[in-house]
């Protein structure tokens, strides 16, 4: 027979005089099972807070407290109430004398904090919590006054019936969940949470008792705790003493319950967990368990706090069937944060532990798409196969072939977006992009309609739309459409709705200079372009344009040269900067304004005849001749090249003064008279044949 210790409640050997843990005297007439005598538990009948309950018998005892079942005197009410027993203590008559490793200001913190944790419990009051009724504090330590409830736990459940079916844990489950949600928002924790300690009551329902190992957390922050936890259901941070603890505590213990009850099998301890993952999935133990079950388990269990479920609302949204793990949510948070880099790290650690997260994948391919279009289509492809009915995916891999002008294989794909998710309006804008540039605009104007539809309020919706309108040549509409969505982009002034005030507002003045009777009313939107978005090259190059349109030669010149060290300015732009520079008798500048033209973009024929024209009033007649024998390659119809030329080869003689190509000049001259003609300049060939006519040469 062994000896009880009643100071530090170790089993000594029957032959032992002295606690072979503390070194306390050993009560030899005593044995574990007169523990109910030996002083520790309050013998039964007696009467506690003043003659208002009785002891009736003790219920259990944990690692620092003894439940008793007690009646409330006067109402014959049943009740159970914790007492507050730290190891290491025992009993003096009914008194408790503590142990001598916890000093006087230690214990009455223990007996405060005891008190205080059981007033907010007092505020718990919900269908699946052992409610607190009164705490008192007496025999030098506290008590908890709490329902008694009648029932089962969970683990005799376990012992004598097995496994539980699937639905009838997650029911439970729910419950005590729903009941840690409103234990958690008074900032408590249980930190005892087991089967043990999850009874049925006659109603089938699970009540949450045994809140003695209850202690206020602070979010966030490490604080003191007392180390109490079971072995199997405590997360790791449980086996320190200064770690943080949070709602994430009593989750993984909550889950580990879950497995254990499900599976028939207790989880290895968490410190055992931390080298190597020697948890089992709980579906190789039980087929039965469904797939998001199992993962809601797992999430709930893994070894450190933060890869949880950070709240008891999210496991339940888990259980109900809207998993989101909490390294999901946490890669969400990241993403409205507009930290989109390390959004991307935490989607790929969650796709990594979460192989089959499809919402995942489709999540991280959409944040791809705004940083790197390759791996916004290996994240998409991934996400297809993953959820091949989330149009998204589709959606994802259409914009970045739109963005490689892939028009064809885009207009496929977005197709196929829209018709899994037509409620996406980013897809069906894409879509109205796609068949624009593929040239079929009615498709275009359908699926913008269709966008616009879906939110009226959509600025690239709206935008695209102006686009095409402009493309069927409607440009009221056109000039409608662009104005609304620039209406729309003022609400706000993110850098996106900057990006779309960029394309968006071109299309407005454009479709503007050509419907708007009012006057001013071109020229006020244009300023309005600058002052918001000042760094547009467009915006400057326009405004450079009507200037030279209006001969303001010296304005135009100052417009086009804001923008000149800017990058990818359009041709159009060059274009009327050399035009500038030629009106304002900059020869040499326009003629390398042209130059530059020519080397970077399309062959252009009106580019080639000026650097000629300009070229031969420079007297640089060879070079003038290969310009404008381009510009007539170019356009067979050029009367001006043809005349041009003709003035060139007037110019280049032999060395002896002579005319070296007459038969060509007389070619181009010809050739410039009989498109004057067509084209019904005739002023123009009449003055070339007449002075043909002086010098009797007959064209």
């Amino acid at each position: 027979m062994s000896i009880l210790c009643t100071v530090c409640v170790t089993e000594n050997p029957d032959n032992a005089n002295t606690c072979t843990v503390c070194g306390s005297p050993l009560n030899l007439g005593e044995t574990p099972s007169s523990s109910t005598s030996s002083g520790l538990h309050l013998p039964a009948g007696t009467i506690v807070r003043q003659g208002q309950y009785k002891i009736e018998k003790t219920l259990g005892q944990g690692g620092f407290g003894i439940t008793y079942k007690a009646i409330a005197l006067g109402k014959s009410q049943e009740l159970a109430i914790k007492e507050l027993f730290p190891d290491g203590s025992y009993r003096q008559g009914t008194s408790i004398i503590w142990s001598t490793n916890i000093t006087p200001k230690e214990q009455q913190k223990e007996i405060n904090d005891f008190k205080k944790e059981a007033a907010y419990l007092s505020k718990c009051i919900h269908p699946n919590i052992a409610r607190v009724y009164d705490w008192f504090e007496e025999n030098n330590t506290a008590y908890m006054v709490m329902d008694f409830i009648q029932g089962k736990s969970l683990l005799d459940i376990l012992k004598n019936q097995g496994m539980l079916p699937i639905d009838r844990a997650k029911r439970y489950f729910l419950q005590v969940a729903d009941a840690l949600k409103l234990v958690h928002s008074y900032n408590i924790l249980h930190r005892d949470i087991k089967p043990e300690n999850l009874l049925i009551d006659a109603q089938d329902n699970v009540i949450l008792i045994d809140f003695g190992a209850a202690r206020e957390f602070l979010a966030g922050k490490s604080i003191e705790h007392t180390k109490i936890f079971t072995e199997g259901y405590a997360p790791l941070e449980q086996y320190s003493s200064r770690a943080k603890r949070g709602p994430s505590t009593d989750i993984y213990a909550l889950c580990a319950s879950m497995y254990e009850l499900l599976t028939g099998k207790l989880p290895p301890s968490a410190t055992d967990r931390i080298q190597q993952e020697i948890l089992t999935p709980p579906r190789q133990y039980n087929p039965q368990i469904d797939p998001v079950t199992e993962q809601v388990i797992l999430t709930g269990m893994r070894i450190y706090a933060q890869d949880r479920f950070q709240s008891a609302g999210d496991l339940i949204d888990a259980l109900q069937g809207r998993l989101l793990s909490p390294i999901q949510r946490r890669a969400k948070e990241l993403v409205k944060q507009g930290n989109l880099t390390e959004a991307i790290q935490t989607y790929e650690k969650c796709l990594a532990s979460e192989p089959t997260n499809g919402e995942a994948a489709v999540e991280l391919a959409i944040v791809q798409m705004h940083v790197n279009d390759s791996q916004a289509e290996i994240a998409a492809r991934k996400a297809i196969q993953l959820q091949p009915n989330d149009g998204r995916g589709y959606g994802v891999l259409g914009l970045v072939q739109c963005r490689q002008s892939r028009w064809p294989e885009a207009v496929k794909t977005l197709q196929q977006a829209a018709s899994l998710s037509p409620n996406e309006i980013w897809i069906q804008a894409n879509l109205a992009w796609a068949f624009g540039k593929s040239h079929q605009w009615q498709q275009a104007k359908n699926a913008s309609d269709q966008a616009i539809q879906l939110d009226q309020q959509c600025i690239f919706a709206l935008g695209v739309k102006a686009w095409i309108q402009f493309h069927q040549k409607q440009p009221k509409e056109a000039m409608q459409s662009a104005t609304r969505a620039i209406f729309q982009s003022n609400q706000d002034s993110s850098p996106y709705n900057q990006e779309m005030k960029k394309w968006i507002y071109p299309y407005l003045l454009v479709n503007l200079n050509r419907v708007s009777q009012q006057p001013g009313t071109l020229e006020r939107r244009l300023e309005e372009f600058i002052i918001q978005v000042p760094d547009s090259v467009f915006a400057w190059g326009y405004k450079g344009w009507k200037k030279a349109s209006l001969q303001l030669w010296h304005d135009s010149l100052t417009c086009f040269q804001n923008i000149l060290k800017k990058e990818n300015i359009p041709e159009w732009v060059f274009l009327n900067y050399g035009i500038t520079q030629e009106h304002l008798n900059d020869l040499h500048g326009a003629i390398q304004t042209y130059q530059f033209y020519d080397q970077n973009f399309y062959n252009n024929s009106l580019v080639a005849f000026q650097l000629g024209t300009l070229l031969g009033k420079m007297q640089q007649w060879q070079d003038a001749q290969k310009y404008l024998e381009r510009a007539i390659q170019l356009q067979p119809d050029y009367a001006e090249a043809y005349h041009n030329l003709g003035w060139t080869l007037l110019n280049i003689k032999t060395p002896d003064g002579q005319i070296e190509s007459s038969r060509k000049l007389l070619v181009a001259y010809r050739q410039a008279t009989t498109l004057y003609i067509q084209q019904g300049k005739l002023d123009r060939a009449q003055k070339i044949k007449q002075i043909f006519q002086i010098t009797g040469i007959e064209l």
